[in-house]
């Protein structure tokens, strides 16, 4: 079975997407991938493990209007490994690449929906009319979705989402993707960490892993510092990249609330699990998320999570708050780290929800069972 799969992205570390991609070569002996990134993966490791694992990766630039200077190359590839099946994964280059991939003769198109459907102001949209016309005339007014064989939902809420707002069909099915268990630190590397982060030995520790993009919704964190009571706390902001614009309007923003020496700045990383090993709570203040695998790896690591009230994290989260609302979010925030009780026992329901719902091992089944059932 040739498979390609077409990630559409760009790859700047090694995460819990493309640790699940590589178990699932990995159960899937005999079998040839192909993945196609927007830039050849800055991870080493992560191209070191996929190449290991027999995997061919190709760099292909189709971001936003690229695409379509690119469909030659595009052609080229299909018509040279003649996939089995071409799955699709981020961006919009598929609502070209995939009337391509059948034009061309390509057995079996699989999508899978990582994002909510948002306007361009990050709203969530309710009918297929709230979409730019952009989106319509790139989709077709949806009809494209008709030339997949399935349609992978990575959350129920991205499913009932999808239904709204293109109707139902047989051809979609739920698939959490999950993680494996982070590996945590040993007591005394996580001394150490502490001691070069200089956090000292009884301060809680909220964690959050984020880019520095307004949908990940930082701000809206660094809002809340001033308002949590509890004072003895650092924040450890994972995934910032310092060279983005945003990012230094983070940090402004930090300076102007007098709360930059409760943050630690950890810019993009594959050691998140080191992060994850010295944190007492996660929290994603997202504006706009379907289900993110970094909160996935948190409840693998027994921390409880608060996230907003947007998309798909209530159905991961264990506390939600209302998305915007620094005041709301300085509550909860606060209430956990003063509360051990509540803590540990919320950090108990989140890893016991982690193994039944997100452990890696259930989504990479079904993918394989999936992909199998295709290409019988």
């Amino acid at each position: 079975m040739v498979i390609v799969e077409f990630m559409d992205m760009k790859s700047t570390k090694y995460g819990g997407l493309g640790r699940f991609m590589l178990r699932l070569m990995q159960e899937m002996p005999g079998s040839e991938f192909w993945f196609v990134f927007q830039n050849v993966p800055e991870s080493k490791q992560m191209l070191s493990d996929f190449q290991s694992a027999g995997a061919h990766v190709v760099s292909i630039d189709t971001e936003g209007k690229r695409a379509l200077t690119h469909l030659g190359k595009v052609a080229k590839l299909f018509t040279t490994i003649r996939p089995d099946i071409v799955h699709f994964h981020f961006a919009n280059g598929f609502f070209f690449f995939a009337p391509l991939a059948k034009l061309l003769g390509v057995k079996y198109l699989v999508k899978t929906q990582h994002c909510c459907i948002t306007t361009d102001d990050m709203r969530q949209v309710k009918d297929k009319y709230e979409l730019s016309l952009k989106t319509r005339i790139a989709s077709c007014d949806g009809k494209v979705y008709k030339l997949f064989d399935k349609i992978i939902m990575c959350g129920q809420y991205v499913r009932k989402q999808f239904v709204r707002v293109y109707g139902d069909s047989p051809k979609y099915e739920m698939v959490y993707f999950g993680v494996e268990p982070v590996a945590i630190l040993d007591a005394e590397k996580q001394n150490q960490l502490r001691s070069q982060l200089n956090i000292q030995p009884h301060t809680k520790v909220i964690c959050s892993v984020l880019f520095a993009d307004p949908v990940k919704a930082p701000d809206v964190l660094i809002k809340a510092l001033p308002y949590i009571k509890y004072e003895n706390f650092i924040v450890l902001l994972v995934g910032i990249n310092d060279e983005i614009p945003y990012a230094q309007e983070l940090h402004k923003l930090a300076k102007e609330l007098n709360v930059d020496e409760k943050i630690r700045w950890i810019g993009i990383t594959d050691h998140v699990n080191h992060y994850l090993s010295i944190s007492d709570v996660y929290c994603q203040p997202s504006r706009s998320e379907a289900l993110t695998l970094a909160v996935c790896e948190a409840k693998s690591a027994h921390l409880p999570v608060v996230g907003s009230n947007v998309g798909g994290l209530p159905e991961i989260s264990d506390c939600v708050f209302e998305s915007e609302n620094e005041y709301d979010l300085a509550q909860h925030l606060d209430e956990l780290l003063s509360n051990d009780e509540l803590r540990c026992r919320l950090s108990e329901q989140s890893y016991w929800t982690y193994t039944k719902y997100f452990d890696i091992k259930i989504g990479v089944e079904k993918y394989v069972k999936l992909y199998r059932g295709l290409v019988k």
